[in-house]
């Protein structure tokens, strides 16, 4: 995996740049990164439901970015 770091307004103007054929190779990939399950959407509904009746609390970004960058 790569990883570059440029602002949002970067990666926007780069994107704009490009011809339309990598655009629509840049938008499938996303497309296919984001697809959510009808498992997962039901997950996602029940943990925010159990979050805003108060039996579950949320972290800082953070906490969860440090989480995840130590597997």
């Amino acid at each position: 995996m790569v990883s570059i770091n440029i602002s949002v307004d970067q990666l926007i103007e780069v994107i704009n740049g490009m011809d339309e054929v990598d655009k629509i190779q840049i938008k499938s990939a996303l497309e296919d990164d984001y697809v959510i399950s009808e498992e997962a959407k039901a997950e996602l509904l029940r943990r925010k439901k159990e979050f805003l009746a108060g039996n579950i609390s949320s972290k800082p970004w953070s906490e969860i970015k440090a989480r995840y960058e130590s597997i």
